[in-house]
């Protein structure tokens, strides 16, 4: 059975990376197949891995639309199938699916439950799924995922970003959002220490404390330059707490399974 992590948390906090940072830690350890799925419809997961896309999901549902008519012989959901396995971008180790955004008014429920259909039926051949969602509580809150391992809640290094974190966590409670387990990344922590003021409000979150990510400078310098994650150093302290998170994870799932 596939393990799923999801990436959540507001924008701009560096969601992508990290997940970009995940799928390379996956597929660097032998944990593949992975099954990448860019879950935002502003898509840049991709440029994060430093590949390309030509469908996404939110097109080809537009593609089935437009030629429903046009389609003899075959079953729109045999259509979709087709088109799906074109869409998944393949690489070593991993594969990339992209949600897009479909056009038109309404679309996003239709999307979403393409999506979700497209996950449950790809998820048994892959080890692991890592999730980036876009800003909000989208996808989860019309359950695309039927299941959650681990939910990743990204805030910034500041008060403010925690209570956005905490808040987060509180409306997946709501909504009944089948998590095993739920924790905060701090990301871009300055020298990889909370300000003390900045604990004191994780710690009042309830919030797991998964991990610090420090600020460092080849993941700016990769922001900048619109570069991959392939790019940052093996050695960098952004990449190095990453991984230590994903082995963490790894030893967790293992032992859930003993």
């Amino acid at each position: 059975m596939s393990v799923t992590i999801a990436i959540t948390g507001k924008g701009g906090v560096g969601k992508t990376t990290i997940a970009a940072l995940m799928v390379q830690c996956l597929v660097r350890l032998g944990e593949t197949p992975v099954l990448a799925v860019d879950a935002d419809s502003n898509a840049n997961l991709h440029e994060a891995l430093g590949v390309s896309y030509d469908a996404s999901i939110g097109g080809i549902r537009e593609e089935a639309l437009q030629h429903a008519r046009d389609l003899v012989g075959v079953s729109k959901q045999e259509f979709l199938d087709l088109r799906v396995q074109e869409a998944l971008v393949e690489q070593a180790g991993y594969d990339l699916i992209v949600m897009g955004r479909p056009e038109g008014p309404g679309c996003y429920c239709y999307a979403n439950n393409v999506l979700r259909d497209v996950i449950q039926r790809l998820a048994g051949s892959y080890r692991h799924l890592v999730v980036d969602n876009e800003a909000g509580l989208e996808h989860l809150s019309r359950r695309t995922l039927l299941k959650v391992d681990t939910l990743c809640i990204v805030s910034d290094c500041s008060v403010r970003g925690i209570r956005t974190a905490r808040r987060v966590a509180a409306l997946v409670e709501e909504m009944g959002t089948p998590v095993a387990a739920r924790g905060l990344i701090v990301n871009r922590v300055p020298e990889g220490v909370l300000p003390p003021v900045v604990r004191a409000e994780v710690e009042a979150s309830g919030l797991p404390l998964l991990a610090t990510v420090p600020a460092d400078d080849s993941v700016a310098a990769m922001d900048a330059g619109g570069m991959a994650v392939g790019d940052i150093p093996a050695d960098a302290p952004a990449r190095q707490v990453v991984n230590a998170l994903v082995a963490e994870m790894l030893r967790a799932a293992q032992g859930g399974r003993a």
